[in-house]
């Protein structure tokens, strides 16, 4: 339609009226271009609103699972350095007692992370649609910092770990995880399968069984030596996670959502 009338008007050298159907051919062109900048726009914010929702949402997940860790950590570090004055006899402890934290020193807690959504916005070329700053940096540092993955390596490849295990009877140490071991707690939100092992707890086993097994945990002196790194491993990654935490703002991101 357009067309058979430009070539109208040339054949008729209407020159205004060119002039004219070149100003609505323009003019659409720029109002379809603009159109679709709009609905691409409308789009982007639709998709920023959700990326930002489940960000957030993953990340208060991983505050949960990080203060877990934390407090389980906490624990594991004063079994651990009770169960060295206990072993080495520099504090007069019942064999129980030493048992149990000695038990409890050579644990370690998992820890899931929850990065769906971050790597979804990675892969998807999207990060720059997360207009909130803070929550954008906090993602990457969180999501990409090795000290979670190096805290569990650390745990699930201690030499104490391996060392008392070895040392006690199969009996004993079932009495210890039955009785005194992790168990799962509800945080309340997001994070699923939090372990605790900040309760009292007592064993089952016979007094001789439980001096058997600290007897069997003072003849070997690797089990200290073992016992003294596993005691430092534990609390040099505490204050590295509680850095981490601050450094990204993992915690502070979301203190407005605290009700003094």
């Amino acid at each position: 339609m357009i067309l058979r009338r430009v070539i109208s008007h040339v054949k008729n050298q209407e020159w205004t009226a060119i002039a004219i159907d070149f100003l609505i051919v323009v003019f659409g062109v720029f109002a379809g271009f603009q159109a679709n900048n709009w609905n691409a726009a409308r789009q982007d914010r639709a998709r920023a609103a959700v990326y930002t929702e489940r960000l957030r949402a993953e990340l208060h997940a991983e505050l949960e699972y990080a203060t877990a860790l934390l407090e389980y950590n906490s624990v594991a570090s004063r079994a651990g350095n009770a169960a060295y004055l206990g072993l080495s006899g520099k504090v007069g402890m019942d064999d129980e007692t030493i048992l149990i934290n000695a038990y409890r020193a050579s644990q370690y807690n998992w820890y899931e992370r929850r990065r769906a959504a971050f790597d979804e916005i990675v892969a998807s070329g999207s990060l720059a649609l997360i207009s909130d700053v803070g929550l954008r940096e906090t993602a990457i540092g969180i999501y990409n910092t090795p000290i979670f993955s190096i805290t569990l390596s650390e745990g699930q490849s201690s030499r104490y770990r391996d060392l008392f295990r070895m040392s006690i009877e199969s009996s004993l140490h079932d009495d210890l995880s039955k009785n005194c071991g992790d168990k799962e707690y509800d945080s309340g939100g997001a994070a699923v399968g939090l372990l605790t092992m900040d309760y009292p707890c007592t064993l089952t086993v016979s007094p001789d069984e439980m001096a058997e097994g600290v007897l069997a945990l003072r003849s070997d002196p690797e089990v200290a030596r073992a016992l003294k790194l596993r005691n430092a491993q534990v609390s040099g990654r505490t204050y590295d996670l509680e850095a981490t935490i601050r450094t990204f703002g993992l915690k502070k991101l979301f203190e407005e959502d605290i009700t003094p």
